[in-house]
């Protein structure tokens, strides 16, 4: 038996590492998009209707909103685009071919989750957060860490109120109705724009069957008298 030729130790040796490659290639891929649809699962079940707007208790809406922006974070961290995300998250599949279905106006209660998810993933990402391994384990716990930079650096965060539950008790418990904020050392007063998003939420709240008719127009009227 004649002994292998070097050019072909060389070829078998090229050959098994791109098997090599091709394999750890794959096997990563694959726990990729696993996780990747754990993720949207997860979001799935965090955005329905008992989730997001139907809390027990305040504590759960606040670690429940912390939990969703910190899985928005780690999907973005995997290579998925925050509105694919938010798509995913709504049971929005994917579309590879365009038709008039897409120009149909969403629903408002997917309005709403969309708009509250976008402003506090915003947030979060002005407030200096990076998405790193430890920010976002501490966030599957509803946890958020101390702010890392910027004026703030060292302090909490503040989950704060769009619309004052002492306005219409209940809406604590209301992921839509929580905002993450810088902390504010005293009470600030409302600005313009935080009192129109405010209505804005009345008006979709409403819209969506979450709340009455009768309730947005006390928050409407109550929200529309001049600050003390």
């Amino acid at each position: 038996m004649e002994t292998p030729s070097p050019v072909y130790i060389i070829t078998r040796i090229v050959f098994l590492i791109c098997v090599l490659v091709a394999f750890l290639f794959g096997y990563k891929y694959v726990v990729k998009k696993n996780r990747q649809n754990a993720i949207f699962t997860e979001l799935e079940s965090i955005t329905t209707d008992s989730s997001f707007f139907h809390q027990f208790y305040a504590d759960d809406a606040r670690k429940t909103l912390v939990r969703a922006i910190g899985l928005m974070a780690e999907a973005e961290n995997l290579g998925v685009e925050i509105p694919t995300t938010i798509d995913r998250a709504l049971g929005i599949k994917p579309k590879f071919f365009k038709n008039d279905a897409e120009h149909d106006e969403p629903p408002t209660r997917d309005k709403i989750i969309r708009a509250c998810l976008s402003a506090n993933y915003e947030n979060f990402l002005k407030l200096g957060y990076i998405t790193d391994l430890q920010t976002v384990d501490s966030m599957k716990h509803g946890e958020l860490p101390t702010i890392p930079t910027g004026p703030s650096a060292g302090s909490q965060p503040e989950i704060a109120y769009l619309i004052d539950p002492a306005i219409s008790p209940g809406l604590e418990k209301v992921i839509a109705n929580l905002e993450i904020r810088p902390p504010q050392t005293e009470p600030q007063k409302r600005t313009d724009i935080e009192v129109a998003s405010a209505k804005l939420l009345a008006r979709d709240l409403s819209e969506a069957r979450i709340i009455e008719d009768r309730v947005r127009d006390r928050i409407i009227a109550e929200l529309s008298k001049p600050a003390q």
